[in-house]
């Protein structure tokens, strides 16, 4: 019986808590539900370390480890270490030995690319950090020196490294310029003895120039070939005349070529769009030779051009070329090409037949085929017999008065 007076005793303990319990159920209800909050909307700038870079896209608990906010570490050193409860990137076992915070070099964009100030270095303890194990040093094909690094590189960039030659002996170029301490002649060098100061500059390795004087006239292609000098194009002019017969030393272009002795008439033996410059696709169309026009000391301007056609006349200044030879052609364009050759094949709109009298009465005009020439009514006749001449009078119109 002692076994169920317990059982009675527990139920009757129950029973008294229940309402508590019902109450703070009751109390939990009308408070209403519990929010979590939602996802990205607390402001990390309220704990007074604002969240920049890489830690902006940083898991909360890859910092806060197990769940702890406070007494996160703000300091890069405090997590970016072996030792930290925080799961975060260390500083490699080969970083140049520093006492400075991370933030002196890196930033929380990426660690990567970091600058070190140089800021207070002594000039010549370069190679206190630039030892190849601290920091990168000289690699393995690097000029044979004891100078200090900061002789020819600078701390704003490594490259490009500058070398100061003052007190360099003239003519010792080739004791570093050998290809393996520094750079060197290429393989396709022009074939000399001559030092690197002959052609080269200290001040830079390109343009080179080089001084022909003494070279015997006539002898270019003994090194202006194509293989020990730049030679002949493939698109030159075909000739067996020497270089130097258009070139000069001083400049290869512009080259220039003496025509003395050329037969006139035959430019387009060399100028024929081949062996050299021809007639351009616009250019006017023309049996004529180039001389015809051009002039062998200059290309342009060309020379007034000549008409050999015995029906041209000549015209006034307000006519042009383009005025008759609207075609590009040496052939004119007739207007009314029925009166070709005469005045008429481009003027015959311009004909008026009242002042052209034949006859004064019964009145009989002069047609424009008549006076297609332009010559002028030059005789007036008494009747229509045409058989006497009543009055006569010269030409009325001149080709090169610039109106009728």
């Amino acid at each position: 019986m002692i076994p169920d007076l317990h059982r009675i005793e527990r139920a009757c303990t129950l029973l008294a808590a229940l309402p508590a319990i019902v109450l703070v159920a009751l109390a939990a209800l009308a408070a209403g539900p519990v929010r979590a909050q939602a996802p990205g909307s607390f402001q990390h700038l309220s704990t007074g370390f604002p969240l920049t870079g890489a830690h902006q896209v940083a898991r909360c608990e890859s910092c806060h480890a197990r769940g702890v906010f406070k007494g996160t570490p703000r300091q890069c050193a405090s997590c970016h270490t072996s030792v930290s409860r925080v799961a975060a990137v260390i500083m490699p076992t080969n970083h140049v030995p520093v006492t400075q915070p991370c933030e002196s070099c890196h930033t929380t964009a990426s660690f990567a690319g970091a600058r070190f100030s140089h800021v207070g270095i002594q000039p010549g303890t370069c190679a206190s950090c630039h030892n190849g194990r601290q920091a990168p040093g000289k690699p393995a094909g690097h000029i044979s020196t004891t100078a200090s690094c900061d002789t020819c590189h600078r701390t704003s960039s490594y490259r490009p490294a500058f070398f100061n030659h003052t007190g360099v002996v003239t003519g010792t170029c080739a004791t570093c310029h050998n290809g393996t301490s520094a750079r060197g002649k290429t393989t396709n060098h022009v074939v000399t003895t001559a030092s690197c100061d002959t052609c080269h500059r200290t001040t830079a390795w390109l343009p080179a120039t080089f001084s022909h004087t003494g070279v015997v006239a006539g002898t270019c292609a003994t090194c202006h070939n194509g293989t020990s000098a730049r030679g002949k194009t493939t698109n030159h002019v075909v000739t067996t005349a020497s270089c130097d017969t258009c070139h000069r030393t001083t400049a290869w272009l512009p080259a220039t070529f003496s025509h003395t002795g050329v037969v006139a008439g035959t430019c387009a033996t060399c100028h024929n769009g081949t062996s050299a410059r021809g007639k351009p696709t616009s250019h006017f169309v023309t049996t004529r030779a180039c001389d015809a026009c051009h002039a062998t000391t200059a290309w342009l301007p060309v020379r007034p051009y000549s008409h050999s056609s015995p029906s041209y006349k000549p015209h006034n200044s307000s006519v042009t070329c383009l005025s008759c030879h609207r075609s590009n052609s040496e052939t004119a364009t007739w207007t009314f090409a029925a009166y070709q050759p005469d005045c008429a094949g481009c003027h015959a709109a311009n004909f008026r037949a009242s002042p052209h009298k034949k006859v004064d009465s019964p009145q009989i005009l002069y047609t424009v085929a008549e006076l297609k020439d332009c010559s002028g009514s030059c005789h007036t006749y008494t009747n229509s017999t045409f058989t006497t001449i009543l009055r006569s009078r010269s030409g009325e119109h001149r080709s090169t008065s610039g109106g009728f």
